[in-house]
């Protein structure tokens, strides 16, 4: 990977690494509220989701640590991470609960949209990229049937 290419790599890659540990700590804030009913299951999903994902961002981004010079990961993320709770925190019902970690999910989309064209002649990292991106999509999508009122099951077919 080229110099100014693998810098933007870096970013991006610590970037979407920030979205997926805000999502764990929004899906857990979530979980510990009041009223969330049959939606408790796929809150707690899109947690565990968060710290699957963040465990295999860093497995990816360790490979190509050793062709970037880099620091590691860390959570720089904390006062975007506190805006984000107090958002969630005045929140009222499911549906703005939902509204909230829509939008989480929409910004963690872009990201690995972005990401992928940094990762064309790594396939199996790029593989391992567009199955998070299929799981988050499937979170963002019954955040809008949510959000919307729509009362179906909350339900994902496979485990997170």
């Amino acid at each position: 990977m080229e110099e100014s290419k693998g810098k933007e790599f870096i970013q991006m890659i610590r970037a979407l690494w920030n979205e997926q540990k805000k999502r764990e700590v929004l899906y857990l804030e979530a979980l510990k509220m009041d009223g969330m009913g049959p939606f408790r299951r796929v809150l707690s999903q899109g947690h565990l989701s968060a710290v699957l994902f963040q465990k295999e961002i860093r497995a990816v981004y360790d490979y190509f640590k050793c062709f970037l010079n880099d620091k590691e990961l860390a959570d720089q993320n904390q006062i975007t991470s506190h805006t984000s709770l107090q958002l969630l925190g005045s929140a009222k019902g499911r549906e703005e609960v939902a509204s909230c970690l829509k939008k989480i999910e929409a910004a963690t989309i872009q990201l690995y949209k972005s990401l992928r064209y940094y990762l064309d002649r790594e396939p199996e990292a790029q593989r391992l990229m567009d199955e998070h991106l299929t799981r988050t999509s499937e979170f963002y999508d019954m955040l809008c049937k949510l959000e919307s009122g729509n009362q179906r099951s909350y339900g994902l077919t496979a485990a997170a």
